[in-house]
């Protein structure tokens, strides 16, 4: 086999690994939700740190691979094809769908290029959204965690809910660290937004085609 395409296809599969958070993944239908692991899971879920880089929750910075400002066109070649992408005035949203042994979990990456600027071409990562329980904070906080534990470390505000027919998810964002978390009924965190501090834009950008976002007055 050639060695660039071996190196290109062992990436691939590596990061769909990761998301996955397990030794085996494969990406699932376009009209999946991806939060049908939300009832699948309903028990919240405590890890160890997370020191691994390929795995880390950063505040305002990254998850895992995906670097906010990095250009979006670079990972999706090593990604691989999304199961789900909408495109409209220079934005984009890729969508991954990856199928746990007890679940589906989402990766998505919302970018956008800067119109009529020098960098043009490129397509700025503006945030990144994540509900594998692989990913965790460097104190263990992410996807499965109790938002009760999440309070005590961020300071958050509710700013809406995402509604499905009966379901629902809450966000709450600390936007000058640059983090988002989404929590179930349950109160257990569902999902986690990634983007630059500050950047609001960003962080109340729906990553949900199908939930309707209302924002709390």
């Amino acid at each position: 086999m050639n060695f660039k395409r071996y190196k290109h296809f062992f990436m691939k599969r590596y990061w769909i690994l990761i998301m996955a958070g397990m030794a085996t993944a494969c990406n699932q239908p376009t009209q999946q939700s991806g939060h049908e692991a939300d009832t699948i899971h309903p028990a919240a879920v405590e890890t160890a740190p997370v020191t691994d880089s390929t795995t880390l929750i950063q505040p305002g910075k990254r998850i895992g691979i995906t670097v906010i400002q990095a250009n979006a066109d670079s990972l999706i070649k090593i990604i691989g094809k999304p199961d789900f992408s909408d495109a409209a005035m220079g934005t984009y949203l890729n969508t991954w769908y990856a199928r746990h042994t007890d679940g589906i979990y989402q990766t998505s990456i919302f970018s956008q290029r800067n119109m009529g600027g020098p960098d043009e071409a490129i397509t700025h990562v503006k945030s990144v959204y994540v509900t594998s329980h692989a990913f965790r904070t460097t104190n263990g906080l992410g996807p499965g965690t109790q938002m009760s534990t999440i309070q005590n470390l961020y300071t958050l505000q509710h700013t809406g809910t995402f509604v499905k027919d009966k379901d629902s998810l809450d966000l709450y964002e600390d936007l000058k660290s640059g983090i988002s978390f989404e929590a179930g009924k349950d109160g257990i965190c569902r999902g986690v937004l990634v983007y630059a501090p500050e950047d609001s834009g960003a962080a109340r950008r729906s990553v949900h085609s199908d939930w309707t976002f209302v924002a709390k007055k």
